[in-house]
């Protein structure tokens, strides 16, 4: 008899043995999945970060301000009369036209840039101090000469105007 005791004790130390063997497998295991979750996690950020729709947002916005470069003219410097009654007062400004950068447009502000000219002088001519002096006339005025230039050329050309020199005296 006292020969099958140490294999019973045997048994049981094998037994404990597997028992903390498979803990071990499960253990593994666990870390195992946990590495692959990290992994794919990783991967559907990545790919988000650099090819999803925010990146292609991102190199979309460029084109289109490629797009809207306007050609211009330049319509030189310009002097007038405010409208004031009571005071001698006058604008000097300096003005340079946007348009679309086609041939037809192209042909027909310069065949026409005497009439765009005397058609900005005319408007400018009608406005009292107190409509260009106002820190956010030249805005209205802007959209004012734009609508009466493009009423002169009976065509839709001018799309900015801008104002390289502005005094009000």
């Amino acid at each position: 008899m006292a020969l099958r005791k140490p294999k019973k004790e045997k048994q049981k130390k094998a037994d404990q043995a597997e028992k903390k063997a498979g803990g071990g497998n499960l253990l593994m295991m666990f870390i195992m999945m946990l590495a692959v979750f990290l992994v794919g996690a990783g991967m559907v950020i990545g790919y988000f970060q650099f090819f999803g729709p925010a990146a292609t947002a991102e190199n979309e916005k460029p084109k289109k301000e490629k797009e809207t470069v306007l050609a211009t003219l330049d319509l030189g410097d310009m002097v007038v009369n405010l409208a004031d009654q009571d005071q001698g007062r006058f604008l000097k400004t300096k003005i340079t036209l946007g348009y679309a950068p086609t041939k037809e447009n192209e042909q027909i502000v310069e065949e026409k840039k005497a009439q765009v000219i005397e058609e900005v002088l005319l408007t400018l001519r009608k406005k009292t101090y107190a409509d260009v002096s106002p820190p956010g006339a030249t805005d209205k005025l802007k959209s004012e000469l734009i609508k009466a230039i493009n009423g002169r050329l009976n065509a839709n050309v001018a799309k900015e105007l801008y104002f390289t020199e502005y005094i009000v005296q």
